[in-house]
């Protein structure tokens, strides 16, 4: 039927096009976890004004109103078309919230709106025609809606991205919008014909006595005896079962992704449970059995606070692993409880405006309030304890309902509710006591967390610059010490060989996309150059304020805040090409390194910088993702030499430490120190990414 069509298009569409427009945006931003934080606010917000819009549009007395406003603003947003990234001219680098938040407007912001709101118009505008069947259950549509999202998004990494560039990915987005459009305008014809052979337009007054039997009526009516009270308490549970579960969603995926690039496979993932969730709960209530996933819960929230503290010591798989289980039990408790305090269809646009504001508000909490007021990703653990309280709230309130469900122990459950809840705060406190010992600082921004540690090694006291979980620059408190680069920038490893080979060259020029805290400055000698671009300006002030790299260094030392390749990149369009000798590229965020510094065209512009013998370092050290291959690749395909440098732990460097050497520089290739030094490459294929292609599962360890 052509109203299933377009309600499962609708869907993919509005999905598909999320992760397909935050991986083009990446670039511009730096390519950090944070992105996609910004654009599910986005997605949040347009969602709620499209169910917004669809709210109001319902109340028109006439359906041919309805009708007509609809297929004026289809055919308005096809002036949109195709699809793609506007532009700004002036990014605040620093703060880029807005920026990215106003491109996405631009860019999606009419299209998207009137996907988000095709669902609920067409399950209201069909449970008037179907009044009169009562078998007829819309809400059952909402659950198509999401197969559809979920079907996009699992496509997305295994088929579209994987065989279609970025440009041709716009297009066929496009296309797809169009030809949805033009199924809309035939079903709002459909409409036309129908009310015309009636004779009679749909009122509102009719409209709200309009009655549809629901395969389950879970009203908290059941259990008070005041229609207004009842009412409330049905919006309040609304927002907030809605809102626990995107904060849910948000902060399970910044922890998936904060030591491992943010792509859109492990975007995709925890969105695509969360949808699963919906369509579960929506499809049948008789699928929720409400003991059954709250003591799966009760055993995921115990396994997320352990894993707030220590998830980095899990291998890639088993931290995706358990985070799935999380997010999974979580949300099918807040949906699952969502559906059975569902209400009829004549406040079907209402409670779906209501879900999606509570959605953009949990958004919203994570982009405002937690990254302005938490100096830790606290929301995960309040998110957990929340989930327990709304389930304890949900189940006394509908211990007396009427409506026999398939729950059973609602009293124990209740009251075993609060105890859970409790513990898992006497444990969080707990063990972050613990785990704030020894802290200097820790600050958050939207570029995520950093902390600054002192760590007793062998009986002398480091203090650590940390992103996440893992260090980002060591440096000894013992006075004596206190100059000798340390960790992965030690002697003998692949960096030191390149800068400390090139001190032949007076007055060396050298780039450094990445600061960290500013160990490879001990490098520099008087006359030198050292030009860091950082993303973070977070990083620059700790650097500065808890090391002394920076200002011990003999060099020239200068700092420039902003995305490193975008920085080069709008240095080169002035005409400014630094002729560094040597530009090493360590922009680690967390453990990863942002995809958009690893492509063909990347490295062109790196070496549009470099001189002609200069030298390019690349920092491949990562617990999870084998980057030698990638940049062997790039390397051989502008015709450079790559050179693997493995430098392995020790009881005094406890970090191994890997690093690539690109350059066509023959004095440093022949180097006997060089030759000596270097190790066998790791026995992989090698891969060549591009700004409109790349592939985060070739790359997994």
């Amino acid at each position: 039927m052509l109203y299933l069509f377009i309600i499962f298009l609708s869907a993919f569409l509005l999905f598909q096009v999320q992760p397909l427009i935050a991986k083009l945006i990446l670039p511009l931003f730096g390519g950090g976890a944070a992105i996609w934080t910004a654009c599910l606010l986005f997605f949040q917000a347009f969602l709620l004004l499209g169910y917004l819009y669809a709210h109001i549009l319902s109340k028109c007395k006439s359906l041919t109103t309805q009708v007509s406003i609809h297929s004026v603003a289809l055919l308005a947003s096809l002036l949109f078309m195709p699809i793609g990234l506007k532009e700004l001219t002036e990014f605040d680098q620093s703060a880029p919230l807005s920026d990215i938040l106003k491109l996405l407007v631009l860019s999606i912001g009419a299209p998207y709106f009137l996907l988000s709101s095709t669902g609920p118009l067409v399950q209201k505008w069909l449970s008037y025609v179907y009044a009169s069947k009562p078998d007829f259950t819309p809400y059952k549509l909402y659950s198509l809606s999401n197969i559809g999202s979920l079907l996009a998004l699992v496509s997305y990494p295994f088929i579209f991205e994987p065989l279609l560039s970025l440009p041709n990915q716009l297009t066929y987005w496009s296309a797809g919008y169009i030809v949805l459009v033009g199924l809309l305008i035939v079903f709002c014809v459909q409409l036309f014909k129908l009310v015309s052979a009636s004779s009679k337009e749909l009122s509102n007054e009719s409209s709200e006595k309009i009655t549809t039997k629901e395969v389950t009526v879970n009203h908290l009516s059941s259990t008070h005896s005041n229609p207004i009270l009842c009412f409330k308490l049905d919006w309040l549970l609304w927002l907030a079962l809605s809102a626990i579960g995107v904060v849910l969603l948000v902060s399970i995926t910044n922890a998936m992704t904060q030591n491992i690039p943010p792509v859109p496979f492990l975007w995709i993932l925890p969105l695509s449970l969360y949808l699963l969730t919906f369509i579960i709960s929506f499809h049948s209530p008789k699928w929720y059995v409400r003991w059954y996933w709250y003591v799966l819960f009760i055993l995921s929230s115990f396994a997320g606070l352990l894993m707030f503290f220590i998830g980095s010591q899990f291998d890639i798989l088993s931290q995706v692993l358990i985070y799935s289980g999380i997010l999974l039990s979580a949300c099918m408790i807040c949906h699952g409880e969502l559906v059975k305090i569902k209400p009829s269809t004549d406040r079907l646009t209402l409670f779906y405006l209501n879900m999606s504001l509570g959605g953009f508000l949990g958004s919203a909490f994570v982009a405002f309030v937690a990254q302005r007021f938490f100096t830790q990703f606290l929301e995960f653990p309040i998110a957990l304890v929340s989930v327990f309280i709304l389930l304890g709230c949900c189940t006394y309130l509908l211990r007396n309902s009427s409506v026999k469900d398939n729950n059973k122990y609602p009293a124990l459950i209740a009251s075993s509710c609060g105890v859970f809840s409790i513990m898992l705060v006497m444990g969080f406190v707990s063990l972050n006591e613990q785990f704030k010992e020894n802290t200097v600082e820790l600050s958050r921004n939207f570029y995520g967390i950093l902390s600054v540690k002192d760590v007793d090694v062998n009986g002398v006291v480091e203090r650590r610059l940390i992103d996440g979980t893992t260090s980002h620059g060591t440096q000894s408190l013992d006075e004596q010490l206190a100059n000798i680069p340390m960790s992965y920038y030690r002697k003998d490893s692949g960096v030191a060989l390149a800068l400390q080979h090139l001190f032949l060259t007076p007055q060396m020029n050298v780039g450094l996309i990445g600061l960290g805290a500013g160990t490879l400055a001990t490098y520099g000698r008087r006359g030198d150059s050292y030009t860091f671009y950082e993303l973070n300006p977070n990083v620059e002030r700790m650097a500065r304020q808890y090391f002394s790299y920076i200002e011990n260094s003999k060099a020239n030392v200068n700092v420039i805040i902003g995305d490193g390749r975008v920085t080069l990149q709008k240095e080169l369009g002035e005409g400014d090409a630094k002729a560094f000798d040597v530009l090493v590229v360590d922009a680690f965020s967390g453990d990863s390194v942002p995809a958009h510094l690893l492509t063909v065209e990347a490295f062109d512009l790196y070496f549009s910088h470099l001189k002609t013998s200069g030298v390019l370092a690349i920092h491949v050290s990562n617990s999870h993702l084998d980057l030698t291959a990638l940049v062997k690749g790039l390397a051989a395909n502008l015709d450079y030499s790559a050179l693997y440098f493995k430098t392995e732990a020790t009881d005094a460097e406890v970090t191994q430490t890997e690093w690539v050497i690109v350059t066509n520089n023959q004095s440093f290739i022949r180097n006997a120190k060089v030759k000596r030094l270097q190790s066998e490459w790791p026995n992989r294929n090698e891969l060549v990414w591009t700004d409109n292609y790349s592939n985060l599962l070739s790359v997994l360890k």
